[in-house]
């Protein structure tokens, strides 16, 4: 775990220790909370997972709602939050619950804890990973590190991968690549360069890991789920050009309107955090005609907060503790403001995962 997380973890017992729950379940005025997951799955980490905090347990998903419910919170529709926001209205109480990508997990693992509490969820689609024209790079830079000894090519870093150590550095080392020293427009080809050099199958890691059309059709059908926009590429969109970002937002919604027969209002911006997504892509999002747009900056909707740059607060794979969980969704802690998010930034899921890979 990374000295970031040690720090995040130390502070979240810490008050757990001392009861912030309670001294913390009352908090300002709020539209309500959104909770955001990635992966929903049994298998645990191995020694190498630097993915780890994007994937938790169904049990521990499970257990998180039972205890959620017993605080008294509600789970509702994520356009309820919206709603509430819209029209001014105090509902502290309601939770949405959303997942990003669309992991197959999600319809096999998730859905069967959501129905067995009544839960709403929106998942969060990209339609470039539907169609497997775009790549889980993060997956697959674990993978090709996992198996190898070395790892080179495309232009970056040639790095030893023999032991757990090795690896993690190596990871880093290329997440730092793909995300800050290329452009943005050269990663898709950089990361099929890499995939080349270690005869992986990037296309094939798609196939495996998210849900193609006819799944996403099937669980649409379901009363409890929602569909929403997650660009068509995963881009980072601050990296992008005001068109280009504008565009990958726009044809995401497109190709979900094509496919399943209904223009999603609702976008969360890939990443999501600063680097990522700012007060651009809030405009971006307006602009394109999305209803509200999420990053993953933590905390809860505060009345008056923009529509278009609304924060989630992460289910975090690396912290599977209800004590943790219920320092972190208590209604008060996000009443701290910018003290709260200094201390506890790095727990979003974007930043979680992007400050170890």
């Amino acid at each position: 775990m990374s000295l970031r997380h040690t720090g995040i973890r130390l502070t979240l017992e810490a008050l757990a220790a001392v009861g912030a729950p309670r001294l913390l379940r009352h908090g300002s005025e709020s539209a309500g909370m959104v909770l955001t997951l990635h992966h929903v799955r049994a298998e645990p980490a191995g020694a190498f997972a630097p993915n780890a905090g994007l994937a938790v347990a169904p049990s521990f998903l499970d257990a998180l709602l039972t205890r959620l419910k017993e605080r008294g919170r509600r789970f509702v529709p994520l356009a309820r939050i919206v709603d509430n926001l819209s029209a001014g209205r105090s509902a502290s109480n309601d939770v949405a619950i959303t997942l990003d990508d669309g992991y197959r997990n999600n319809f096999t693992e998730a859905l069967p804890v959501f129905r067995r509490h009544g839960a709403p969820f929106t998942i969060f689609v990209c339609s470039g990973f539907c169609d497997r024209k775009a790549a889980l790079w993060w997956e697959a830079l674990e993978r090709i590190i996992a198996g190898r000894e070395a790892i080179a090519g495309a232009g970056g870093p040639a790095l030893a991968t023999r032991s757990v150590s090795e690896k993690q550095h190596a990871f880093a080392a290329w997440r730092r690549y793909l995300t800050e020293d290329v452009e943005e427009q050269r990663q898709p080809e950089i990361v099929a360069a890499l995939a080349k050099a270690a005869d992986f199958d990037l296309e094939g890691l798609t196939r495996e890991l998210v849900m193609d059309w006819d799944e996403l059709r099937l669980l649409a059908r379901e009363p409890l789920a929602g569909i929403g926009a997650h660009t068509d590429g995963h881009q980072a969109l601050a990296r992008l050009s005001a068109e280009e970002a504008g565009a990958a937002m726009a044809r995401g919604a497109q190709r979900i309107e094509a496919e399943l027969g209904r223009r999603p209002d609702l976008i969360a911006f890939p990443y999501g955090y600063a680097a990522a997504a700012g007060p651009r892509e809030a405009e971006l999002a307006g602009q394109a005609g999305f209803r509200a747009a999420f990053t993953t900056r933590p905390g809860t909707i505060d009345l008056g907060d923009n529509p278009h740059f609304l924060p989630r607060l992460s289910v975090n794979g690396l912290y599977q503790e209800l004590s943790l969980q219920e320092v972190l969704t208590s209604p008060g802690l996000w009443r701290l403001g910018r003290g709260a998010r200094r201390v506890l930034g790095g727990f979003s899921a974007g930043r979680a995962v992007t400050s170890t890979r």
